[in-house]
């Protein structure tokens, strides 16, 4: 009896052409993107109009990381590296929440190939609403059009604060850290700089802020003592409160402060992106170069890493 993995994701444009429908995709979603009651019966034209508007700035931003986002094709990768690891009784899947191949797409395949089980495991480590939640909708509006039983879906919606992927991340910062401090100049600062979201979010019940505090905490349990660790929350794309401080904001304090030598990590992420590859590596970098950082770097996201694999398949055999 096969099993068919879920890999789920939000997606990317594959090339220049997509940016503008990417973006139109993202806030026609209403788990993504919470609009006033009112303001909601027109989300359809507000998506369009903002995806007129910031389609130019945003596609010479995927212009200096090649031209397209690596997120499809790093799942797609995953996927296959999983199912490797997996053996036979298990089929793998990218699934792709606004972008192909999509969610619908994946659950199709697996049926079509006779997996009796889904394991639907989002790629977002912590939940969200916005994230978390959104996907595993699609998953389940999917089977419910395919007549495949919810009862038949293991879902997986966290996994942030695991031992082994904890211990993952501790390896990778220590080996920055190690480096920072040869390199110098002074003792190292790691900034954790998270994704944020809205503070609303967050009031009406998003356990977000929790599980990446929770994240965080184990982290630290896992790093050298004496270090210093600073959570910033970086990505803020509507003018409501957000979580803070902001990455911007800290990344011009530290330096300030007399810490030069910064090494960021990403926590929200498991592999690059727009956000890790253009928004942290060469604006909020040059933020703090500007500031006075002498030496600013970030601790290498997974992407399809043997060790992150894995860490997955151990989630996914715990499921089945």
């Amino acid at each position: 009896m096969k099993t068919g993995v879920l890999l789920l994701q939000m997606g990317g444009p594959r090339n220049l052409e997509e940016v503008e429908g990417y973006i139109e995709a993202l806030f026609r979603d209403p788990d993504l993107v919470r609009l006033p009651h009112l303001m909601s019966w027109f989300r359809g034209p507000l998506a369009r109009r903002v995806a007129r508007k910031r389609a130019p700035v945003v596609r010479e931003q995927y212009q200096t990381i090649g031209g397209s986002s690596p997120n499809n094709a790093t799942t797609i990768r995953q996927a296959e590296l999983l199912e490797e690891l997996l053996g036979e009784s298990h089929r793998c899947f990218a699934a792709m929440a606004y972008t192909p191949p999509s969610v619908f797409d994946a659950v199709e395949q697996a049926v079509a190939e006779g997996c009796e089980t889904l394991v639907a495991l989002t790629m977002f480590p912590q939940y969200s609403t916005a994230t978390t939640a959104a996907v595993m909708k699609d998953v389940e509006a999917s089977c419910r059009k395919l007549d495949v039983p919810l009862s038949r879906v293991r879902k997986v919606e966290r996994w942030a604060s695991r031992p082994d992927f904890l211990d993952a991340w501790a390896k990778r910062i220590v080996s920055e850290l190690a480096e920072a401090r040869r390199a110098g100049p002074g003792d190292p600062v790691l900034v954790a700089s998270a994704h944020g979201l809205p503070v609303s979010y967050i009031e009406s019940g998003d356990p977000y802020l929790r599980e990446m505090v929770t994240m965080m905490a184990g982290l630290k349990e896992r790093l050298p003592e004496g270090l210093k660790i600073e959570l910033a929350f970086q990505s803020r794309v509507t003018r409501e409160p957000w979580l803070e401080p902001s990455t911007e904001q800290t990344l011009k304090r530290l330096p300030a402060d007399g810490f030069r030598n910064l090494v960021l990590l990403a926590p929200s992420f498991v592999h690059d992106h727009i956000e890790t590859l253009f928004e942290i590596d060469q604006e909020l970098a040059e933020v703090a170069r500007i500031a006075g950082a002498e030496r600013v770097v970030r601790v290498p996201a997974f992407n399809a890493d043997p060790e992150l694999i894995q860490i997955l398949a151990k989630i996914v055999r715990e499921h089945t």
